[in-house]
Order: structure tokens, then sequence, then C-alpha cells
């Protein structure tokens, strides 16, 4: 009996360590914008309904920059960045959506921001993953600046972890929050990835199966 049941631990948790699948953001750093007119090479903007990857849940649409349209700043990742407070109409803070397949186990969402004026109160930056059916929310933060580690004119990675119990698909939502004045905080280079298993959580699972495979022999 306690030979399976060590055999049948090793299995579960081996199923659990693996279970966590890496999932590709996809156009996580916005270079992509061949779902609409295409950008000019320097310093120029435009607003999308959709990117690949990417749709409009709410507000104007989804404004790309592409280096150096601001001056002060240039993309972490690329040429191109996203705002969210979008042009052309005053006060319409948009939201933006894409969805992920992800398996059971946690994860690392990770995306880059910068505050892109010295006004705390319109670069605000919502985040979000929920099921995209029932809605069950399982992360959720906000960032805004400057201040703290968020500075204009510099890219600060935010990193928020959350548990996938239930396989299946869920929306990964970001959307402006600040004051809508067309003047609103930077994203770029988001991703998803799982969180690996820590090194003494290895050593006990290679542990479990050396110990199962050893009683296997002993009652050979």
């Amino acid at each position: 009996m306690k030979t399976h049941f060590t055999a049948a631990a090793l299995s579960v948790a081996l199923a659990i360590a693996g279970s966590a699948q890496a999932s590709t953001v996809l156009n996580g750093s916005f270079e992509d914008v061949s779902g609409g007119t295409v950008l000019l090479d320097s310093g120029s903007w435009k607003v999308y309904g959709t990117l690949p990857g990417w749709t409009t849940v709410s507000g104007n649409g989804i404004e790309v920059q592409t280096n150096p349209t601001l001056g002060f700043i240039d993309a972490q990742d690329g040429r191109r960045y996203v705002e969210l407070d979008s042009h052309p109409v005053t006060g319409s803070n948009t939201t933006m959506r894409q969805q992920v397949h992800l398996g059971v186990g946690s994860y690392d969402l990770s995306f880059f921001f910068s505050p892109r004026t010295r006004d705390a109160s319109t670069n605000g930056i919502f985040f979000s993953v929920a099921e995209a059916l029932g809605g069950g929310l399982l992360n959720y933060g906000e960032v805004t600046g400057p201040g703290g580690p968020y500075q204009v004119g510099t890219w600060t990675e935010v990193v928020s972890r959350f548990t996938v119990s239930t396989a299946g698909l869920f929306n990964l939502d970001f959307g402006a929050t600040g004051r809508g004045d067309t003047l609103g905080g930077l994203i770029d280079n988001v991703s998803i990835a799982p969180v690996p298993l820590p090194a003494g959580a290895l050593l006990l699972l290679t542990a479990i199966g050396g110990l199962a495979v050893a009683r296997r022999r002993t009652t050979a």
C-alpha cells in the first residue's frame, strides 16, 4: 500500500508541477500593426480598434506610438508601445483585451509601465486576468505615477502573480484609469509565464521518485 501511495503522490506532484503552461501573449510588445494602417517608421501614432492579439473592449481604441513620438522615452522592447488614454476624443479612456489559454498552476503577469506626465492623476493603468466564462477574477492591480519606482522617461517592470485552479480561457485586460485627457500612462512588453518550482521542491520530487523506484524493486 505504501508503495502505491508514494507512486501516486509522485504522479500527482509531477502533474501539478507540469500543468502550468507557458502562455505566449500574442503581440505583447505591439510591434505588429498589420490589423490596420501601418505606422510610419518614426515619430508617429495611430489609434486602432483591433491589433493582432488585442481588441478594444471600451473607449476610443488602442493608441500605438512609434519611436520617437514623445522624444523623452522610446519603447522598452522594439520600437512601439501603447497608450490607452487615446486620441482624438478627450475623456476616452480605453480598455483592451486578449484571450489566453492557461493550465492549472501559478503564473506571473509581467509588463513595463511608464507615466507619461508629471501629474499622477492622469497616468493610471489597471490590469486584470479573469475567466472568460463566468468572469471569476484571478488577478487585478493598478499602477500610476510619477512616484515610487514609476518615473517619467523610465520603464519599470510590473510583475503580478496569480493562480489558476481550473484550466481554461481567460481575459487579459489593460485599461486607462486616470483622468481622460489624452495623456495617459504607457505600457509595453506584456507577457505571462508559469512560475518555476523552487529548487527545494524539485529536489523533493526527485527524492520521492527515487524512493518509489526503490520500494518497487524491494517488493518485486
